[in-house]
């Protein structure tokens, strides 16, 4: 009895901690500047930030700099403010930090963009060093995106041009952290703004570029024949490409995506329909080589235990599909599968007559249900598991979810506020079967009134993630590193 006590109180105690261990933390009171951006440094653990260098002031932007615990090393200004101007985005290649700016010349009616380089001892290595000059500008605008290859040793920048009823273009801009080097070009693709959409830009680890594309036939979409997708091959520096077309037949491809694998092979997966471009039934997956040759393509139809989670039996029957779903996100798997991630998002509009006798129109933001499915690497769908979770708001801030890969268990991570419980973080667990754990709070059983921002966190490791929360008691925002079991 005096050994099967002490064994039965480890147990339990066992069972009581957390999964989910932080590892470093950094909290800014409201006398602290808040951060505009945040990076993960790979190269030491650390973190950099980028905004304003005082609370008091937005005159001066800096670059600040933490070590693996978050603790505060230097602090750099890249801008002084003159109305003009602005940090467009910050970004980590290598051992070096790049803080991008724009400019705005009423004068010239233009806009300029350059970076400041900087290394992880806080010396300026560039500064404002110009990559593009854009022209016939009425205001200032930011809309510089990036994306890094796999192997985060490349930096692709790019923008995309608005060119009226002309043909589609974008310039980009490809940091090498390997060669370092830097190679400014541009994509030029036959279709008008209103008839294309640049569904997604990656680089791989060579240094390719590939676009996913939508394009219109027609204004308004009947048939699959309607409207299709395009996979686009640029060699860094030429504007001219090769390209694929992905199709299904008579199916409607209804969400599409892209990600370029460490075998150089491109995994496309979304999801198709029979009856129209706005509902889903199935998965559907293509892997395709770097020559654009395609290898795989699949479409599997979710099965009838799966929909009725959302549908009634007579009306999967009669071929009722699933409306509101859009996929966020497709992970690799090490078998040349993929997990599809999806979340059910709507907009409802809400009238009412304010103190003052105005009338109002409230325009809420819902994010529910997630679908995380599983597609093996010959493209059959495995399994198909549903997340419950129900959100709403005007502001869309705080609003879906992160999702944590670590070993075996996907973590899908998300601020809420049930009825009758405790407004905090939580999450839930997916395994390898599409098992769905409860919902579990994720700061522990005391926390309350925390919101999280899943848009300025991420996974930076195999096990662990920057989440990005603020706490309103005691009114700080809170920026850990958190690792996952």
């Amino acid at each position: 009895m005096r050994i099967a006590l002490p064994l039965l109180l480890l147990a339990l105690l066992a069972q009581a901690l957390p999964a989910q261990t932080i590892t470093a933390r950094l909290d800014l009171s409201r006398r602290d500047a808040q951060p505009d951006y945040l990076e993960y440094v790979p190269a030491d653990g650390g973190l950099v930030t980028v905004g304003n260098a005082s609370r008091k002031s937005s005159r001066y932007q800096a670059v600040t700099k933490y070590d693996a615990e978050f603790k505060k090393v230097w602090s750099k200004p890249v801008l002084t403010q003159n109305g003009h101007s602005s940090i467009d985005l910050l970004a980590v290649l290598g051992d070096h930090v790049y803080a991008f700016i724009s400019e705005f010349y009423p004068r010239e009616a233009s806009i300029k963009t350059s970076y400041t380089c900087l290394d992880m001892e806080g010396n300026i290595v560039e500064e404002r060093v110009v990559i593009d000059q854009l022209s016939n500008e009425k205001e200032h605008r930011v809309d510089l995106q990036y994306e890094r290859s796999l192997n985060k040793q490349k930096l692709l920048c790019y923008r995309n041009l608005a060119q009226g009823t002309r043909s589609e273009k974008i310039i980009y801009y490809l940091f090498d952290a390997e060669t370092d080097s830097v190679i400014s070009g541009s994509i030029t693709l036959p279709y008008p703004d209103e008839k294309f959409q640049v569904r997604k830009l990656v680089v791989d680890n060579d240094g390719e570029i590939y676009l996913l594309g939508k394009y219109y036939m027609v204004s308004r979409i009947k048939s699959p024949q309607d409207y299709g997708f395009k996979l686009y091959r640029y060699v860094p520096g030429d504007s001219e490409g090769n390209n694929v077309s992905i199709k299904l037949g008579d199916l409607f491809i209804n969400d599409l995506t892209l990600k370029a694998g460490r075998d150089n092979n491109l995994y496309l997966a979304g999801f198709y329909s029979h009856r129209s471009s706005e509902e889903i039934i199935g998965s559907c997956f293509f892997r395709v080589n770097s020559n654009l040759e395609e290898e795989v393509q699949s479409t599997q139809r979710f099965s009838d235990d799966f929909l009725k989670n959302f549908l009634r039996e007579s009306q999967i029957d009669r071929g009722k599909e699933l409306r509101n779903f859009y996929l966020d996100n497709i992970i690799l798997r090490s078998d040349s599968g993929a997990l599809l991630i999806a979340e059910k998002y709507y907009t409802s509009y809400n009238s009412f007559v304010d103190m003052y006798g105005y009338m109002v129109d409230q325009r809420i933001h819902h994010y529910d249900d997630v679908i995380v499915s599983s597609v093996a690497g010959n493209g059959d769908l495995e399994w198909s598991a549903v997340a419950r979770k129900r959100q709403q708001s005007e502001s869309r801030d705080n609003l879906s979810y992160l999702e944590v890969v670590s070993g075996e268990t996907v973590f899908l991570i998300y601020s809420y506020d049930p009825p009758r419980e405790a407004r905090t973080i939580y999450y839930c667990e997916v395994d390898l079967e599409g098992k769905v754990s409860e919902r579990k709070p994720l700061l522990g059983e005391n926390a309350i009134d925390e919101v999280f921002f899943p848009s300025s966190s991420e996974q930076v490791t195999n096990d662990e993630a920057l989440l990005y929360y603020y706490q309103e008691r005691p009114k700080v925002y809170s920026i850990v590193k958190m690792q996952f079991d």
